[in-house]
C-alpha cells in the first residue's frame, strides 16, 4: 500500500470520527465533564492516529478468512529487519498519547498492556484479512510504545505542571475512554470505510 492510498484510507475512516468526537465532547459537557481545549485538540490526534494504525495494518480492506501464522519469535527479523523496525516506529507515538491524554496510564506496565491489547486485536483480525498473524508484530509494537512512552519521560521533565495538566482528561473514566475511542474506530474501519473507500477511489 503505498502513501497516497494509505491516506486516502485513513481520512475516509476519520471523517465519520470527527462529527462523533464533537458530540462526546459536547456530552462531557453538558454532563459537568468539561475537557480542556488542549486535551481535545490532542484526541482528535490521537484518533487519527489510531485509525492510521488501522489503515497500515490492513483493517479496513476486502475480508476473507486465509488465516496465517507465524509463532517463532524473532524469526526473520535479524536477516530482514525492515518490518521490525517499521512495527516499532508505528507504534512509538502510541506509547506517548497515552500518558499526556491520562494521568492513569503514566505508567510502563499499562502502556505495555495497551499496546499487547491494541497489537493483539489487530492481529486476530488479519486472520480475515491479507496479513499474517505474526508473533513478531505483538514484540515489536510493544517496544515501540515503550520507546514512546521512554520519550515521554523525558520531555515531561522539562514541562511546566501548568502546561502538562492541560493536556490531562479531566473527571472521566480513562480506561473506557481508551477502550470506546478503540472500539468505535475499529467498527467504523471494517464497516462504513470500505464502502466509502470504494464508492470514492474504486478501492478494495
Amino acid at each position: 500500500m503505498d502513501y497516497m492510498q494509505i491516506l486516502q484510507r485513513s481520512l475516509c475512516g476519520y471523517i465519520f470520527v470527527i462529527p462523533i468526537l464533537f458530540l462526546y465532547f459536547i456530552f462531557l459537557k453538558k454532563n459537568g465533564k468539561e475537557q480542556t481545549v488542549v486535551h481535545i485538540i490532542f484526541s482528535f490526534i490521537f484518533c487519527y492516529y489510531l485509525i492510521g494504525i488501522l489503515t497500515v495494518t490492513g483493517i479496513g480492506k476486502s475480508l476473507g478468512f486465509s488465516p496465517k501464522f507465524e509463532l517463532i519469535p524473532f524469526k526473520g527479523m535479524i536477516s530482514a529487519p525492515t518490518d521490525a523496525i517499521l512495527n516499532i516506529i508505528l507504534f512509538i507515538p502510541l506509547g506517548f498519547f497515552l500518558p499526556i491524554l491520562y494521568r492513569n496510564f503514566n505508567h510502563i506496565k499499562k502502556i505495555v498492556l495497551v499496546a499487547l491489547s491494541v497489537s493483539l486485536s489487530v492481529e486476530l483480525f488479519q486472520m480475515f484479512g491479507r496479513g499474517a498473524t505474526d508473533i513478531n508484530d505483538l514484540i515489536t509494537n510493544t517496544v515501540g510504545a515503550c520507546i514512546g512512552y521512554t520519550v515521554y519521560k523525558i520531555l515531561f521533565k522539562f514541562m511546566k505542571q501548568e502546561l502538562k495538566s492541560s493536556f490531562f482528561s479531566i473527571g472521566i473514566n480513562e480506561y473506557l475512554e481508551v477502550f470506546f475511542y478503540w472500539v468505535c474506530l475499529f467498527i467504523l474501519m471494517i464497516t462504513i470505510q470500505p464502502f466509502i473507500i470504494y464508492w470514492l477511489f474504486n478501492l478494495g
